[in-house]
């Protein structure tokens, strides 16, 4: 397998070669280089050396830094003028060379991430402030959960399980999905003690494991934002087999179709929106079978960059 140089070793490389590490594939990394290579020396027993001497192994370079940063413009220009061959970040590198899906690529990246840096995001997203964005009363996002039949309630990317509380009381049965490993065992241990509430590890694109017709509701909050639009219509093509008749799911999406190259990874908006909004929703929502209830665009990292949309099976 072709080995290559990471170029910059600091967060954003060390994340990228700890990613390449859950997908068995940090062995391609020969070296990182780096201008404090003297400073920092290696990552995860990898060497960190100067460009000078990475330039003399005559491996193609990818760029690790953050692309929003001065310090990549300056990589590009370094490179430009070396005549080497590079790659602007993993995701091109992994796409041209390793012939990795995008959607997949995108998913497994985003579903990382929310492995390595999320405790704190988890922490604060359990305060009361944070909660009441969608949980107060004269919130939009409880306005609109209010209309949801909650025999059997599916919650879709469950994380570590901050809105189960707000619902429990009046669910008759409650079927936590995330794609996470870690979170499913974090839920598991929470709330060991409800028998109502089952634990499902998916795929990051379908409820394949679940019945069909079975479910009354489903609903997700503050992560289907990041979803691939391919996953997306997964999700909703088994949303509809997996609801009853009249069933309702509520999904917080992104409203962003400003650059249709957006992703988790790679987006030029500041709250890590997919290519999404109300309009391709819908539509994408009325091609699976649904009936479209409702839909509010909302502010959230930026004006009107989400969106909640309610919609029933027909």
């Amino acid at each position: 397998m072709e080995k290559i140089v990471f170029y910059g070793a600091g967060v954003n490389g060390k994340n990228n070669y700890l990613f390449l590490k859950t997908q068995g594939l940090s062995k391609i990394v020969n070296a990182f280089c780096d201008k404090n290579a003297d400073e920092i020396q290696k990552v995860d027993e990898i060497e960190v050396i100067s460009f000078e001497d990475a330039q003399k192994m005559n491996l193609p370079f990818v760029i690790t830094v953050d692309e929003k940063t001065n310090g990549y413009k300056e990589i590009i220009e370094i490179l430009e003028k070396s005549d080497v061959v590079y790659y602007a970040n993993l995701r091109e590198y992994a796409i041209k060379r390793l012939n990795y899906d995008q959607v997949k690529w995108n998913r497994e990246y985003c579903a990382y991430t929310h492995i390595s840096n999320m405790d704190d995001y988890f922490d604060d997203a359990e305060s009361k402030e944070k909660l009441n964005i969608f949980w107060a009363e004269d919130s939009l996002f409880f306005n609109m959960f209010q209309k949801l039949n909650l025999e059997k309630v599916v919650e879709l990317a469950c994380g570590r399980g901050r809105h189960v509380p707000q619902y429990i009381s009046k669910a008759k049965e409650i079927v936590l999905v995330d794609i996470l490993d870690k979170n499913i065992e974090f839920v598991r241990r929470r709330f060991s003690d409800c028998e109502n509430i089952h634990f499902y590890k998916n795929n990051g694109y379908n409820f394949e494991e679940l019945p069909d017709s079975s479910y009354t509701a489903i609903f997700s909050y503050d992560a289907v934002v990041h979803f691939e639009m391919w996953d997306i219509y997964n999700y909703l093509q088994d949303m509809y087999r997996i609801l009853v008749p009249g069933g309702m799911a509520l999904i917080h999406h992104s409203n962003d179709s400003s650059d249709y190259r957006n992703s988790f990874q790679k987006c030029t908006n500041p709250g890590g929106r997919s290519f999404m909004d109300k309009k391709i929703f819908a539509y994408l929502a009325y091609r699976c079978g649904f009936e479209i209830v409702e839909q509010h665009v909302i502010d959230w990292s930026a004006p009107e960059m989400d969106c909640v949309s309610l919609i029933r099976k027909a």
